[in-house]
């Protein structure tokens, strides 16, 4: 009974549509390219661009490590922390770390900027991102 039970729930391949499609010269026509990993690590992401638009002129590093690099920035509107990843499941973890404590973060690929909420949607108009809140929650 079993083996007729799996017999009728496989498809039979001559009735899919790319069961047998080849080139001319006998290869599979539907092969898709190997997949890089979801996550694979890359330069840190768009430090420069965001000085540059928050017209940053003195930086200070306060983090170069491997997977993460934070920099604090006095503009002529006010204080940014910028903080740049490696990695997007990186600025994730990040944020899910910085949710107790609060804030508003203007969030982008593989970096994140804090600051006043005014500042931030001023500064997304520049470099995009989305802005993510997060709640002081109550003990």
């Amino acid at each position: 009974m079993s083996l007729a039970v799996s017999t009728f729930l496989t498809p039979d391949p001559a009735l899919t549509a790319t069961a047998h499609a080849t080139t001319a010269h006998g290869a599979p026509a539907h092969q898709h390219p190997p997949q890089p990993p979801r996550d694979e690590p890359l330069p840190q992401a768009g430090a420069d661009q965001l000085l540059r638009a928050i017209a940053c002129t003195d930086p200070q590093v306060q983090v170069d490590a491997a997977e993460l690099r934070q920099v604090i920035c006095h503009a002529p509107a006010g204080r940014y922390t910028i903080l740049t990843f490696t990695t997007q499941t990186g600025t994730r973890a990040w944020l899910d770390e910085a949710e107790p404590y609060g804030g508003t973060y203007l969030v982008g690929d593989r970096w994140t900027v804090i600051a006043a909420p005014d500042l931030l949607t001023d500064l997304r108009t520049q470099v995009g991102g989305h802005l993510e809140g997060h709640h002081t929650r109550s003990p």
